[in-house]
């Protein structure tokens, strides 16, 4: 499977899994919505370190399944459905906060966050493909990849970067969040 073949796949599955989730979040209540957003990132916490690990949890524990799942042979399918599942959860989030009365200033928050953390998941993944593809080619021949540790070595390396990155984008997003709770926006 070539690059832009992982990257289509992968997008597909986000887009499919946030038009999934909008289409379910349309099923819900006005009770059930604003039970769905108490419990979310979107929230304002008091403790800004609970805002910040409402944030990170939130991208950071698929990065961290994706990455564990690239060490197998046969998990291509299921790190795309981790993406698409992924997707479906922002869709929902997505439709809850557009039935919000303060939808503008929640959106403000929401869009850029999750953005750039599925980027980063989609990123995680595209490598766990990769990893567990390879680790399928030497399971199904002969050959003798001794740059599989290079491999290894590069794989790790670049889920850290992914993993710090999801730190920077949870504090980020936890300042936006105390910013706009400090202004009386949320």
């Amino acid at each position: 499977m070539s690059r832009d073949t992982k990257d289509t796949v992968l997008i597909v599955a986000l887009i499919l899994g946030i038009a999934a989730g909008a289409l379910v979040g349309m099923k819900l209540s006005d009770s059930e919505i604003s039970d769905f957003l108490g419990t979310s990132f979107l929230t304002y916490r008091e403790n800004s370190f609970e805002s910040f690990l409402s944030f990170f949890i939130s991208s950071a524990s698929f990065v961290i399944i994706v990455f564990l799942m690239g060490f197998c042979a046969v998990f291509q399918p299921f790190e795309v459905l981790l993406v698409s599942f992924k997707g479906l959860g922002l869709g929902l989030i997505a439709r809850c906060v557009y039935a919000e009365e303060d939808a503008l200033v929640k959106l403000l928050i929401f869009l850029p966050f999750s953005v750039i953390s599925s980027g980063i998941l989609i990123f995680q993944a595209k490598d766990a493909v990769s990893m567990s593809m390879g680790y399928f080619s030497i399971s199904i021949t002969t050959e003798n990849r001794l740059g599989m540790a290079n491999e290894f070595r590069e794989y790790i390396f670049r889920f850290f970067i992914y993993l710090l990155s999801c730190a920077v984008v949870s504090a980020l997003g936890c300042l936006a969040l105390s910013v706009m709770n400090a202004h009386g926006l949320v």
